[in-house]
């Protein structure tokens, strides 16, 4: 019976390696990261929709498209992890292998972008309530785009090296002894190996410390003018300046802040652990309890990822608004379609084929005026929809 830890190198067994692998990663990681994927194409497609004039919507369009990307790319790390691909030897694939260079290293660009968008988001909301007459001037939609697009570019750009040093080709297996495609190392002694992840690592812990920071000066901010609405009975300027939707934008933005400084943890964790503990990485003397650690930053990450959703539903009322037009509206197209009848009591949208509003038809004044005679006589909904079309 293997032992829990072994003595000799204080890594995990192979049997709790493989179970937290499976559970995590094969499990709930992809149950999680689909959910994700529908929470997040209902997110970009709601955005859409309110429209992209204000430098809030953008950067939530901009969190949601990252998201989006982020689970696909999970899902496919969780989808590599199946053991039927992993112990398949007519497979021609290593699919480990090919899932770190396809999904893997993506996936960490896009977490990163994510923190990054998060920090960025979040000073935003600071300088709304430290300075809510000029915010509108300093960050207009124009510069969160340019933001936005810094943030990908400088977090994308140390993909290069990874990918300048490894590559995907036909590779020898030790396990089936057989030729797979798998990693294969394009160019050695220049010192790339090991670059990428290193200045991933520093983006993590300098954006979960950034976010740490900004969402505790994000509170005081607020506690701070809640006291002012307490002691003073005349409201002051940079309170009365901040209109109901910048507190929705403001609180969302910390439930989001709190939720990643929640769930990066572990990742922040991984990344000082790399640096001050020997043999911690994927081929060294504690691989096991790495991969573990590991299948539970991928796990936390969808989460993540996949939960802005259900926030924006709760705490923003424009969100939950524009959603239930959306639903309402194809709902309505989709009767339109199998020829059911109109309600004759209330008002009602006119929709054409594609489910656009083409003008209101009804205020209910039919039904208001007949309602008594139809019943009066025994006359049904025939009776009652006959009537109106004639």
């Amino acid at each position: 019976m293997n032992s829990m830890v072994s003595i000799d190198s204080k890594d995990v067994s192979d049997y709790t390696r493989h179970l937290f692998e499976f559970v995590n990663l094969s499990i709930l990681t992809t149950i999680v990261s689909i959910l994700g994927i529908v929470s997040n194409i209902l997110n970009i497609a709601v955005f859409y929709k309110q429209g992209l004039k204000s430098a809030v919507n953008i950067s939530f369009m901009a969190l949601s498209i990252t998201d989006l990307i982020n689970v696909l790319l999970i899902e496919w790390v969780s989808i590599s992890s199946y053991p039927v691909l992993l112990n398949n030897p007519d497979i021609g694939i290593l699919s480990k292998d090919v899932g770190y260079l396809t999904s893997g290293i993506p996936h960490a660009c896009m977490s990163r972008i994510t923190s990054w968008i998060t920090v960025y988001m979040t000073a935003e909301r600071c300088l709304c309530i430290a300075i809510p007459f000029h915010v509108k001037r300093l960050i207009t939609p124009s510069i969160a785009v340019l933001s936005i697009v810094a943030i990908y570019i400088l977090t994308i750009l140390p993909l290069i090296p990874e990918y300048l040093f490894f590559s995907l080709g036909l590779t020898n297996s030790t396990q089936f002894h057989r030729l797979k495609i798998g990693l294969v190392v394009n160019v050695k002694d220049i010192g790339l190996e090991g670059l990428t992840v290193f200045i991933y690592s520093v983006m993590m812990i300098t954006s979960f410390i950034a976010v740490i920071f900004l969402t505790l000066i994000l509170i005081l901010q607020l506690n701070k003018m809640s006291k002012w609405r307490k002691n003073s009975q005349v409201i002051t300027g940079q309170v009365e300046s901040l209109k109901q939707k910048e507190k929705v934008a403001i609180r969302t933005v910390l439930v989001i802040a709190c939720i990643l400084i929640i769930t990066f943890t572990p990742n922040f964790i991984m990344c000082g652990v790399t640096f001050i503990v020997p043999g911690f990485s994927i081929n060294d003397s504690l691989s096991n309890i790495f991969v573990v650690s590991i299948s539970f930053s991928y796990l936390l990450d969808a989460v993540n990822a996949s939960v802005n959703a259900a926030l924006y539903y709760v705490l923003n009322a424009s969100y939950r608004t524009t959603m239930r037009e959306m639903f309402r509206r194809e709902k309505l197209a989709r009767k339109r379609k199998r020829g059911w009848p109109r309600s004759p009591w209330c008002r009602d949208m006119e929709v054409d084929a594609d489910g656009r509003d083409i003008g209101t038809v009804d205020d209910g004044s039919f039904f208001l005026e007949n309602l008594q005679d139809c019943l009066g006589s025994g006359l049904g909904w025939n009776s009652i929809t006959s009537r109106r079309q004639s």
